[in-house]
């Protein structure tokens, strides 16, 4: 039978920090952000373990992190205060449960959408094409508009031909 116990954010973080957690799964009592008085589950791990159902039978359905990563957490608000305080804990735990990056500094904002950040990098790489060039003409059929440099096609026909999807951009 496998084990599980339950304790707080507060007391599983601070073992973690100390590198003694059960190494296991915690889960939490929901998806809203934890604190560090939410109660939470730590199912130990083993080979034949179905520590989702274990946690769900004790009401605990939210999927939190392995004993590993909670760990890393802990290191990585190390880096931001020596010893971290609980806070710091909690907030690397969360930064890493919600958006699976490292805390990049204590208060960070959260993260854009992934849609948001592609749409931003898409923009960045079709500025980086530069100027067309209106005395070269696009090689695109019926394009009209000039070719960037280093290229036959003007930014939209490049863009297109790089991300293998049409261009959102017209400018």
């Amino acid at each position: 039978m496998t084990a599980s116990r339950r304790t707080t954010m507060r007391f599983a973080l601070r073992t973690a920090a100390a590198e003694k957690l059960e190494q296991g799964r915690l889960y939490l009592p929901t998806s809203e952000r934890p604190t560090l008085d939410t109660p939470c589950l730590l199912v130990a791990s083993g080979p034949d373990d179905d520590s989702e159902a274990i946690a769900l039978e004790r009401g605990f359905p939210q999927e939190g992190l392995d004993t590993p990563t909670i760990e890393d957490t802990a290191r990585c608000a190390s880096l931001f205060g020596n010893p971290p305080t609980d806070e710091l804990l909690l907030e690397s735990f969360v930064y890493y449960w919600r958006f699976d990056a490292w805390l990049p500094f204590p208060g960070a904002p959260d993260r854009p959408p992934s849609e948001e950040t592609r749409k931003r990098l898409d923009r960045e790489f079709f500025e980086a094409l530069g100027e067309e060039r209106r005395g070269e003409p696009c090689r695109s059929e019926g394009c009209a508009r000039g070719a960037i440099h280093q290229s036959v096609f003007c930014r939209v026909h490049h863009y297109e031909m790089n991300k293998k999807e049409p261009c959102p951009f017209l400018d």
